[in-house]
Parts: structure tokens; sequence; C-alpha cells
């Protein structure tokens, strides 16, 4: 039913109309918020057949990804080639209550995949510390403030790791 009939009443169109006009604020709202926590996201066009509001980066030393925010209002995050140091840093950071497979802060942990599924959200956390240094950001249907933290988080680390580097 993606037409609107034109036997609803005047009031339900209106209705309708206040919704869509508010949920298209709300996306908007979600994008500048995960913009603003991860200022290297700029705009993609949308696919043909896909409604999700697409945002991408590649930075040279910051690996390169993207994030969607879905048509619930939710948002889904790859990032590779990711600095361990970095990951490691911003997961230390947010300190999420349990992170399976990992026994200590991640700094400490030996590469692999380390999850956090969230029982509230029903959003999943996947932060791979790769054996060759870089590894990988995978954040599934998390609600937009968290997927915020995150790479809010994540854009605190790289901006450490950016600054030790130039010390040495």
């Amino acid at each position: 039913m993606t037409e609107r009939s034109t036997t609803l009443q005047p009031t339900v169109l209106q209705a309708i109309d206040t919704w869509e006009h508010h949920w298209n604020q709300t996306q908007a709202t979600a994008v500048a918020a995960l913009k603003t926590a991860f200022p290297y996201l700029h705009d993609c066009p949308r696919y043909v057949g896909c409604d999700d509001i697409r945002l991408e980066y590649e930075e040279n030393g910051r690996g390169a990804g993207r994030v969607c925010v879905d048509d619930e209002g939710r948002a889904n995050v790859e990032f590779g080639q990711v600095p361990n140091q970095v990951i490691a840093r911003a997961v230390d950071e947010i300190g999420l209550p349990y992170l399976d497979y990992a026994d200590g802060p991640l700094s400490e942990a030996p590469p692999g995949t380390y999850v956090y599924e969230c029982e509230t959200s029903a959003a999943q956390f996947e932060f791979t510390l790769g054996t060759l240094g870089h590894g990988q950001v995978v954040i599934s249907f998390a609600p937009i403030p968290d997927a915020a933290a995150v790479l809010d988080a994540l854009g605190r680390a790289f901006d450490e790791h950016d600054a030790g580097a130039t010390r040495h």
C-alpha cells in the first residue's frame, strides 16, 4: 500500500503528512548526529531499491567504511582497515558491560573478534582486532545514540592515535 488511498479522510491524510514530515526530520537529525560524532562521514547517493541513508568515509591511515540509517531509524556500521590500537582504545573508553571472548580490556586482548549483544535494543557490536595491526568495526541495528557513542569514541581514539604518531 504505497499509494495513498483517495478514500482517506482529509484529517487522516493530514495526519499522515505530519508523520512523514516528522519522520524525515528525525532521519535528518540522525544523520547530523552521526556526522557530528564522526566528522569524516560524507553523504552518498542511495542505491536503487534501497531506502537506507548511506554515509561513507575513506581516510588515509584511518581505514574506510560506511554507516547506513535504515528505514527503522537504526544505524549499521561497517568500518575496515582501522588500526587495532584505535579500536581497542575506543572500545575500552566506551566500557561495554560484557564483551564476548575478552577477559579484560580490549587493549590487552590478542587478535580476534569480540562481540557485544545488547539485550535491550537487540543491537550487535562486533570489534575485530586483525593479525596485521588493522581490524574492523561492525555494528548492526543500533539505536542512533549508541552508534553515535561508538563513532565519537572512534573519532577521539583516531585523534589520540594521530597525535601519538606525530610525536614519534
